[in-house]
C-alpha cells in the first residue's frame, strides 16, 4: 500500500498521528504505520531519516527486540515474523535484532530492564552484552525517567533490579557504586507482593544501601511525587511497638512503605494502628494555656504523643496479661 493510500485509509477511520512525517497513526489502543526505515543523523533521539519502504522484513530491523518486531497485514490479518519473535515471546525472552540498528538509541537499554519488570521476560546473553556497551550519558534525564517510571510501577522488581546490576547502570543512573546484593533481590521480590507503590525501588533502595535520598532524587529530576519518600521512615530490622505507633501518628500503616513484611502487618494490625492512625488524646489548648509558647509547643506536643504511647502499650500488655 503506498503512503498517500493509507494517508487516506486512516482519514477515513479518524486515525490520528503524524503519518506525514513517520506513517504512523493512533487509532484506539492501537499504532497503526507503514514499514520504514531510519537512520541516525545526529546524538539526539529525533535526529533520524525516516523514509518509506515497501519491504515489511527491511523494515522490521529498525525494531528493538524480536518480540516488537512482528507485524500483521492490516488486510488479511497474517502475521510477519522474521526474527523468530514468536518464539522468544513464548520463552519470554528479549532479543535484539540488529546490532549497528540497536546501538543507534542507548534507550533500549532501559527499554529492556522496564520490559523484564514488568513482563517477567529475561534477556538474551548476547543482547545483554550489547547493552553492556552503551553508554547513556547523550540520553536526556526525561526520556530516562519515563523508562525508570515504568520500571519502578512493574510487578518483578527484582528482575529489573537484576539487570540494573548485571548492566552496571546503578552508577549511571543514580551516580553510586552498588555492587549486586542478592538479598537486595529477594527483599524487592518479597515486598513488591504487599506493597503496590512504584515508590517502593527507591525506598528499598535508599534505605538498604542508606544513600542521600534527597540528593539522588533531586539529581534525577523525577516528579515531586517521589520526594514523600523522604517522609517515610526505614528500618532494616523489624521496627519496635513504640516505633510502629510513632510511625502511625502520621498515617495508618497499611499506608506505609515499610509494611512490606507479613510480621510488620499483621504486628501493625494487632497494635490496632494498620487500617487507621494512632490518635493520642492531646488538648492543644491545654499546652497553650500552660504558657508553652514557639519551638517549646511542638516539644511539648512531642511528649504527650510519647506519654500517650507509652500508656497505650502498657495497657495492652496489662489486658494480656
Amino acid at each position: 500500500i503506498e503512503p498517500a493510500k493509507f494517508d487516506e485509509l486512516m482519514a477515513s477511520i479518524k486515525a490520528s498521528g503524524v503519518g506525514k512525517s513517520y506513517f504512523i497513526y493512533k487509532y484506539k489502543n492501537y499504532d497503526l504505520g507503514l514499514p520504514r526505515s531510519e537512520s541516525k543523523t545526529g546524538n539526539s533521539h529525533k535526529d533520524f531519516a525516516v523514509s518509506y519502504i515497501n519491504d515489511p522484513s527491511l523494515a522490521s530491523h529498525r525494531r528493538d527486540f524480536t518480540v516488537n518486531a512482528m507485524m500483521m497485514n492490516i488486510f488479511n490479518g497474517e502475521i510477519l515474523d522474521f526474527h523468530g519473535g514468536k518464539k522468544d515471546l513464548e520463552s519470554k525472552m528479549l532479543r535484539h535484532i540488529d546490532s549497528e540498528k540497536f546501538k543507534e538509541d542507548p534507550l533500549r537499554v532501559l527499554r529492556g530492564v522496564q520490559f523484564s519488570a514488568r513482563l517477567g521476560f529475561s534477556i538474551a546473553n548476547e543482547t545483554l552484552e550489547l547493552m553492556k556497551t552503551l553508554d547513556l550519558a547523550h540520553l536526556s534525564k526525561d526520556r530516562i525517567n519515563t523508562e525508570l517510571i515504568k520500571f519502578f510501577r512493574a510487578k518483578e522488581l527484582e528482575k529489573g533490579a537484576f539487570y540494573l546490576f548485571a548492566l552496571s547502570l546503578f552508577e549511571q543512573i543514580f551516580g553510586v557504586q552498588i555492587h549486586k546484593n542478592d538479598e537486595f533481590l529477594r527483599e524487592l521480590k518479597s515486598a513488591r507482593n504487599f506493597v503496590d507503590d512504584e515508590r517502593l525501588f527507591l525506598y528499598m533502595l535508599f534505605g538498604k544501601f542508606e544513600l542521600d535520598a534527597k540528593k539522588i532524587l533531586e539529581k534525577m529530576r523525577l516528579p515531586k511525587s517521589y520526594f514523600s519518600i523522604l517522609k517515610e521512615p526505614f528500618f532494616k530490622a523489624m521496627p519496635s511497638d513504640n516505633e510502629l505507633l510513632k510511625i502511625a501518628l502520621n498515617m495508618p500503616l497499611k499506608s506505609w512503605l515499610g509494611a512490606y513484611n507479613k510480621e510488620r502487618i499483621e504486628r501493625a494490625k494487632e497494635l490496632g494502628v494498620y487500617e487507621r492512625k494512632f490518635e493520642p488524646k492531646i488538648d492543644v489548648r491545654e499546652i497553650l494555656a500552660a504558657g508553652f509558647k514557639n519551638e517549646m509547643i511542638a516539644a511539648e506536643i512531642k511528649r504527650a504523643q510519647e506519654l500517650e504511647i507509652s500508656s497505650y502499650l502498657s495497657e495492652r500488655k496489662f489486658r494480656k496479661s
